[in-house]
């Protein structure tokens, strides 16, 4: 078991917790939500004594990450190790040309709030897999608040620098530098992973594609109050991102009854993989 400089604070008291909350609410929440919290109890049963324990440590097992993927999404390089994981929550924005109602809208980049969830996807990837269903059911959290139902704290924003997606992991409470990136691999979600009242949204949005990002550019280096031990030789703690487990965000097919820019609400996890581990 190794320190995660990354660590979900809440770990405990979602996994110790989960049991009764499900119990007590199994019929309010929507199903994805049920979802999540019984995978998270069927997880806490199987956990020895041992490692409960160790959670109110400030450290967690990330010896064996296991990131969701699907056919065509290329792996993770060779030698690379777990950085972050996170899962976001915000809008994927589009355009649409007003005067051609069969116009096919136009991406134009997206939005989100990051939140904590590295050691919960390595401690309950089955819970990780119903967590992006269950926030896009969910009200976006406003401001610092965590992310329901994992209690994940935030982690950083996610943006589009020019064309560029970005990810800024620096806070009021840690400075882990900002990654700009490129897209390397875009796969479609298969239709058999699409499934009404969990990946899609309750405005019928199917979920966006999974991708693979390469790191172009850090500002980590320069940044004071860096986490200068994770960098890697190039300056930059990340090298690939993949965004994976995605929920909501696809546009309609047509710009039929649309306005000129729109947002579709949307969640998805973020895996951020490094020369350097958390």
């Amino acid at each position: 078991m190794r320190p995660s400089l990354f660590l979900l604070p809440t770990t405990l008291s979602t996994l110790t917790t989960s049991l009764a909350i499900e119990k007590r609410q199994n019929r309010a929440w929507p199903e994805s939500i049920r979802s999540f919290y019984t995978a998270i109890s069927e997880r806490v049963s199987t956990l020895p004594p041992k490692t409960l324990a160790s959670l109110t440590s400030s450290t967690c097992d990330i010896g064996n990450p296991s990131m969701p993927t699907i056919p065509d999404l290329p792996p993770v390089t060779d030698g690379l190790k777990l950085y972050h994981v996170a899962v976001g929550r915000g809008t994927q924005n589009y355009t649409c040309n007003p005067t051609d109602p069969n116009a096919i809208p136009v991406a134009a980049g997206a939005t989100a709030t990051l939140y904590n969830t590295t050691c919960l996807s390595c401690l309950a990837p089955r819970a990780m897999e119903k967590l992006t269903a269950s926030a896009l059911s969910m009200p976006t959290p406003q401001g610092d608040a965590q992310l329901f139902p994992a209690q994940a704290v935030v982690s950083g924003q996610h943006y589009f620098t020019g064309p560029s997606p970005t990810f800024n992991l620096h806070t009021n409470t840690h400075n882990y530098g900002i990654q700009f990136t490129a897209l390397l691999s875009k796969v479609p979600v298969p239709e058999k992973m699409v499934q009404p009242g969990q990946n899609v949204g309750s405005d019928g949005s199917k979920p966006v594609p999974w991708l693979k990002l390469s790191s172009t550019s850090s500002l980590s280096d320069n940044a004071p109050g860096v986490r200068q031990q994770a960098l890697g030789s190039d300056g930059s703690p990340v090298k690939e991102v993949y965004r994976v487990n995605t929920a909501g965000g696809s546009p309609p097919k047509t710009c039929d009854g649309m306005q000129k820019d729109f947002q579709v609400e949307y969640a998805a996890e973020y895996w951020f993989w490094g020369s350097v581990g958390a």
